[in-house]
């Protein structure tokens, strides 16, 4: 009977110890599990953060996006014909100067500009002009990444290097003459005076030519800077002659619509381009 009520304890005795086992490997499982998952979601949070701060930092320059109004300066890097192009084909640019927006750079200089020609026609018989639509879609920056654009033309201006080749050819043209009224001083008193008037006149009719170089078509403001460049307030076209830029009407099918009355619309690589974002869905209606 004795040993009987023993074993009865002592199992009673093993079945609390294997219990309390069970327990403890239980609390202690639980436990290891939690700091596990604490760790993974760490872990985790740490490298979304860091994701996050590399595309960040990739997209650094893109962040900040551009209001209406935005002034973009640029030039062609492709010639552009009325009488080859086709609606459809590729117009290229790049950019002159940092396009920026509140302080951050948006468009770095030298970002590659993508377009096409909406509408293309040469001046047939019994037509008044020839005529180019253009539609900017979008720029590449140098790292890749691409800005949506919606832009119009507001300004046009022949090749900063011809107008400034052109102007000092001119000037060159002047000093001669004035070199030439100065010789003539040098020997008759009334024929020096007589030549200073001539050079005279040869240094205003310089200036004209100089001025015609860049002048602007009919309805033109604001012209161009010291360097030869477009400013953000000109508005239409430059030192291209029988060139007008007739309408930039963003949102719609053809773009910024340039004309001329010559039989041909030739835009040479170069060509400064003044562009500026609209609202979506805004047009500018046609300058005069």
């Amino acid at each position: 009977m004795k040993r009987t009520g023993f074993v009865l304890v002592a199992g009673i005795l093993f079945a609390s110890l294997a219990a309390a086992q069970t327990q403890a490997d239980a609390q202690a499982g639980a436990q290891a599990g939690g700091q596990t998952s604490v760790q993974a979601g760490k872990a985790q949070g740490s490298g979304s953060a860091s994701a996050a701060s590399s595309a960040s930092a990739q997209n650094g320059q893109t962040n900040a996006s551009l209001g209406s109004g935005a002034a973009i300066n640029a030039e062609l890097t492709a010639p552009v014909d009325s009488k080859k192009a086709k609606p459809g084909d590729p117009v290229a640019g790049r950019t002159t100067e940092p396009t920026k927006s509140n302080g951050k750079t948006v468009i770095p200089k030298g970002s590659k500009l993508v377009g096409h020609v909406t509408q293309a026609s040469a001046r047939a018989k019994g037509d008044s002009e020839s005529a180019l639509g253009i539609v900017f879609d979008k720029a590449i920056l140098k790292n890749g990444q691409e800005v949506p654009l919606n832009v119009a033309i507001q300004a046009l201006a022949s090749a900063q290097s011809a107008a400034t080749a052109n102007a000092g050819n001119d000037l060159a043209a002047a000093s001669g003459a004035g070199g030439y009224a100065g010789g003539a001083a040098g020997t008759v008193t009334n024929t020096a005076a007589n030549a200073g008037n001539t050079a005279g006149g040869a240094l205003n009719s310089t200036a004209r030519s100089a001025t015609n170089t860049v002048a602007g078509s009919k309805g033109a403001v604001g012209g161009l800077n010291a360097a030869g460049q477009l400013t953000s307030s000109s508005q239409g076209v430059f030192g291209l002659q029988g060139v007008n830029l007739s309408s930039a009407t963003t949102g719609a099918a053809q773009g910024s619509l340039i004309t001329c009355t010559g039989k041909n619309l030739h835009l040479d690589s170069g060509t400064q381009l003044l562009l500026v974002t609209q609202a979506a869905g805004a047009a500018e209606t046609p300058k005069p």
